[in-house]
């Protein structure tokens, strides 16, 4: 429903200008074979973006337009987990958690702030930053795996395998914090980040 609302607000019922779309939907198991089907559906329509909605994510109808104006290469919003503690997903620039970084912290919703990597439950991405990376490295969104000395794996997720890449080919990637705070992940109740109304929004 909340991609239908997305959907709706790209048509010319608001003043806005009205954004051609084409919406596909990959359904497996392994989000990073759907990235990758993904994308390569993007190619083969030859459009400027890819805009990835997580299933369980849900974002305000005027996401993508916010987005868009951006005009960043990879930009989005981040959200919580649905597992408690609830931590907010994403890295700073020096690999920090963004939930560990951001307590107490004052953030402001109108800015955008560079980061490390960020979930890819909504995000949008040039298409041109596919044809740079795709170029050293295929497939483009993996899930790298190591077994480490005390006997624990680690596991490094689609998305943030993906915005390493993307960082070592140049690329910028940036946090839409004012998008952030209306993003819902979806498990046993809705999830959203905490934040109190003032000026700028303040994490708690």
């Amino acid at each position: 429903m909340a991609l239908a609302a997305v959907a709706y607000m790209c048509g010319p019922q608001h003043g806005t200008e009205t954004i051609p779309l084409a919406i596909t939907n990959a359904k497996g198991s392994l989000v990073v074979n759907n990235r990758n089907r993904m994308v390569a559906e993007a190619q083969k329509l030859d459009v400027d973006y890819i805009f990835f909605v997580d299933s369980d994510v849900v974002l305000p109808n005027w996401a993508l337009h916010r987005l868009l104006a951006a005009d960043k290469d990879i930009v989005g919003g981040t959200y919580v987990q649905r597992e408690e503690p609830h931590l907010i997903l994403g890295k700073t620039l020096d690999g920090t958690l963004i939930h560990d970084s951001m307590q107490g912290m004052e953030i402001k919703p109108n800015e955008l702030m560079e980061v490390g990597a960020l979930p890819g439950g909504c995000m949008l991405v040039k298409m041109s930053v596919f044809e740079k990376i795709g170029a050293a490295e295929s497939p483009i969104f993996q899930t790298p795996a190591r077994r480490e000395d005390d006997g624990t794996w680690w596991i490094e997720g689609e998305d943030y395998y993906f915005c390493r890449w993307a960082r070592q080919s140049g690329y910028s990637i940036f946090l839409d914090w004012g998008l952030s705070v209306h993003l819902k992940h979806v498990g046993q109740q809705h999830n959203t980040i905490p934040f109190k109304e003032a000026p700028n929004a303040l994490v708690n």
